[in-house]
């Protein structure tokens, strides 16, 4: 019997195996795939065929091999035979994201809410979702959630909803998977680029997050907090930081409503919020009509911070992140500050994520990918 279900999970790892090898490197053949994977051409066969009968993969047609024509037959994931649900919380809004096998978006929706998100409201939308996925419910694999503010070790949220993670998977009936929306966006873009193997994260935006990947993979940590300089003692006075609670950490000194206040009043009564405008554009509207004073400032102690941050996790690569460092002007100003307090940092080890915007919509949905990809 134990041996029949050993044979059964090595059935099922290999399956797993010729998936993420799909995932990894695209269409390809029967060949090619028992090569890069050491198994042999029969066991490979059984195997992909039992895929295609699930659904899972598809053939695309033949390729033609070597000299005497040999014809190998494509293969490849069929994108759109299984869903993953993302759920992304922000500070003031919900973003669901339908994503298919190949991450790419299906179907998107966002609600508003006010100050805390309330218990009522999350099952408000929780139900929401439920109905528009009511005609793929037998092609989700699961449930993601990235939200901002940290985990303990149980996956409860710290500074919002304390059991999300159980309500949702309760409402929407899936396995759900929950992570810190930094260390989400930082494992997106490892899952996304494979090549990108070491690298640290940091985003700015409305406050200040970070997470760092090493040899491929998320370290958390024992308060899953390694490699996050959002929080760190950065001066003894200042105000209490509502994340925290502590005074003085990072976050208090450069988030987006700290350089509201530094700005003058008469400037802000003069230039009011246009209507639609985001916080970051009119952040930087007003800098503009300071030429970038006040916000240099900010930077300055952001940048500071961040070296620090390098030489500490012996990071060689910065990847920066966030709406407000898209705008030519602050990225530049922040990587000034960031390679004057540093002899070990090049210009060339500091780059902005491409497509920031995409993988942040991708991200909670990627964590189930992940997990069904066991990558």
């Amino acid at each position: 019997m134990m041996t029949g279900m050993n044979m059964e999970n090595l059935k099922n790892n290999n399956k797993i195996a010729i998936l993420s090898y799909l995932n990894k490197n695209g269409e390809s053949s029967r060949k090619k795939i028992a090569e890069g994977l050491k198994l042999t051409t029969a066991t490979l066969t059984i195997l992909t065929n039992e895929l295609i009968e699930e659904g899972v993969i598809t053939e695309l047609g033949a390729l033609t091999e070597g000299k005497v024509g040999r014809k190998q037959i494509l293969i490849d994931i069929d994108k759109n035979s299984k869903f993953a649900i993302g759920i992304e919380i922000s500070r003031n809004n919900i973003y669901y994201n339908l994503i298919n096998l190949k991450a790419d978006i299906i179907e998107s929706k966002v609600w508003k809410y006010e100050n805390k998100l309330q218990e009522n409201q999350l099952k408000e939308i929780l139900d929401d979702i439920y109905k528009s996925t009511k005609t793929r419910r037998d092609m989700i694999l699961g449930v993601g959630i990235s939200i901002y503010g940290g985990l303990d070790e149980e996956d409860n949220w710290k500074i919002g909803v304390s059991n999300i993670k159980k309500i949702i998977e309760k409402k929407l009936k899936f396995p759900t998977y929950i992570q810190n929306n930094i260390r989400a966006l930082a494992l997106t873009e490892q899952y996304l680029n494979r090549d990108e193997k070491d690298f640290w994260l940091v985003k700015y935006g409305p406050g200040v997050g970070a997470a760092i990947i090493m040899n491929g993979k998320l370290v958390e940590g024992n308060k899953r907090l390694a490699g996050d300089i959002g929080h760190i003692p950065f001066e003894k006075n200042g105000e209490v930081c509502h994340v925290c609670g502590q005074m003085g950490c990072l976050e208090s000194k450069v988030n987006f409503e700290k350089i509201l206040k530094d700005f003058d009043q008469s400037l802000l009564l003069n230039n009011p919020i246009l209507p639609n405008e985001k916080d970051y554009e009119y952040i930087l509207r007003l800098s503009e009509i300071q030429n970038n004073k006040g916000l240099e400032k900010i930077l300055e102690k952001l940048g500071k911070a961040i070296t620090i941050g390098a030489t500490i996790l012996d990071s060689n690569k910065i990847i920066l992140a966030g709406d407000i460092l898209k705008d030519e002007k602050v990225f530049n100003i922040l990587e000034k500050h960031i390679l004057e307090n540093s002899i070990f940092l090049r210009k060339e080890n500091i780059t902005f994520m491409e497509d920031y915007v995409d993988k942040r919509k991708k991200a909670p949905g990627i964590l189930v990918l992940k997990n069904f990809y066991n990558c």
